[in-house]
């Protein structure tokens, strides 16, 4: 029996089903659709997305509160076709550049439906998020608090982000501790309140952010209680809090689902406890949107034996399409599609086309024996963190293509893998650095 098949059906509840050399989405073959496309891609399954927001709107309704109102990430993925599905949802919109915020605008977000955060902003873009008046924007020093202060004209919600020393250990990546870059310690608070006094009432909130990829729900609660705790005394003051949101996605057997349902309940005691169950609640979510609507699709180029005997499959995609499974050793699953049948397996190590070591994907992964040249190698739950975060100018190979598949077919082939030399034609012989 093939084990994989096996982990398939825990890891691919939202709609993949396969039996360890051949996948599907729903009754769609994915080789099919793949032979619609160039490669190496990314193919959102825009369904997959709307069923992550829904589930995020239905946790969103359990919390006792005045009002709660969520926000994309749109780091995680600025994809055209994920944003215009996230436009079409009703959700709000996170920024943290200038480049993000014309691009939200461009989707059609209007400013009412946008927040801008992130570390070391500059005047220029606080002054653009005023002018245009946005929904809110989040300071992470007294630098940017003072420069929000000079081109304030009560129109947006101001919010300060806080740090505290406490950090999780579960996190992916933990956005706070003693040595965090973001926001302002929790000692500070007082301060905080002061200056901020030019802000009127109801305009005003706290915004914090523990951590990446938590699964584990009681984890979350012991920090959001210790958070909500430095808030007390100073509830008469702010109207408006952001929790963050750095919901998990499971990503191997072992991992279980966030629990939104116990969560829920856990949060609304620490509200209630904290005196804070009147005050409007934002969450902010993009891995759990989009990671699981995501799979990156690469052809085999090459199978070889090393010296030591084990097989080597190189690809014509790598890191350079999707660093964090390579550079940060990000656990995905990744499966193959055979056009041969075969019964037997064998473990490989997966490869891209790249001259660095670190170029590979994986090791010890189970593939069909009869894999070969043209074969497809598929990484799933690459939705979030994809493309946007990756080095598409090393070694200037192609870039990927990005494909939105929904109600049964491709919906868009506009986006297909642009050439190396399209794309140093535009930075450098069109002028642009000029």
């Amino acid at each position: 029996m093939d084990t994989s098949s096996v982990t398939d059906q825990i890891l691919f509840a939202e709609g993949f089903s396969g039996n360890g050399q051949r996948y599907s989405y729903g009754k769609t073959d994915l080789w099919e659709v793949i032979n619609e496309i160039e490669t190496p891609s990314y193919i959102y399954f825009i369904d997959i997305l709307r069923n992550k927001i829904e589930t995020l709107k239905k946790f969103s309704k359990s919390v006792n509160s005045a009002a709660t109102e969520l926000f994309y990430s749109v780091k995680a993925n600025p994809g055209v076709h994920i944003l215009q599905a996230v436009l079409e949802s009703g959700l709000n919109v996170e920024v943290s550049s200038i480049g993000e915020l014309k691009h939200v605008l461009n989707i059609g977000f209007t400013p009412e439906r946008i927040i801008l955060l992130g570390p070391a902003k500059d005047e220029a873009l606080i002054r653009k998020a005023s002018e245009i008046h946005i929904k809110g924007v989040i300071a992470e020093s007294f630098r940017e608090l003072g420069l929000i202060e000079k081109h304030y004209d009560g129109q947006m919600f101001v919010m300060v982000r806080l740090n505290m020393e406490d950090q999780t250990t579960q996190a992916l990546e933990s956005m706070s501790g003693s040595e965090s870059k973001f926001g302002i310690d929790v000692n500070n608070m007082k301060e905080i309140i002061q200056r901020s006094g030019f802000v009127p009432d109801g305009k005003f909130g706290f915004q914090y952010y523990l951590g990446s990829q938590v699964l584990d729900f009681r984890e979350s609660l012991r920090l959001h209680e210790k958070m909500l705790g430095y808030m007390k005394s100073f509830r008469e003051r702010i109207s408006y809090i952001d929790l963050g949101g750095g919901f998990g996605v499971p990503m191997n057997s072992r991992d279980q689902p966030f629990d939104f349902q116990s969560f829920s309940v856990g949060l609304n005691t620490l509200l209630s406890k904290y005196g804070l169950a009147e005050k409007t609640i934002w969450f902010e979510s993009g891995r759990f949107i989009v990671a699981d609507s995501g799979v990156f699709v690469t052809r085999i180029i090459d199978i070889k034996t090393a010296g030591n005997g084990s097989t080597i499959v190189t690809t014509d995609g790598g890191m350079n399409d999707f660093l964090r499974i390579a550079f940060l050793r990000a656990e995905h699953p990744i499966r193959f599609i055979s056009r041969e049948n075969c019964s037997k397996r064998k473990l490989v190590t997966v490869c891209g086309p790249l001259c660095t070591p670190i170029d590979c994907f994986g090791r010890n992964i189970s593939s069909p024996e009869c894999i070969k040249e043209g074969d497809v190698v598929l990484v799933f739950k690459t939705g979030a963190y994809g493309l946007s975060m990756s080095p598409i100018l090393f070694l200037l190979q192609k870039t990927p293509g990005e494909y939105a598949f929904s109600e049964g077919k491709l919906q868009d082939r506009s986006y297909a893998p642009l050439s190396a030399d399209t794309i140093m034609d535009f930075i450098y012989r069109q002028g642009v650095r000029n």
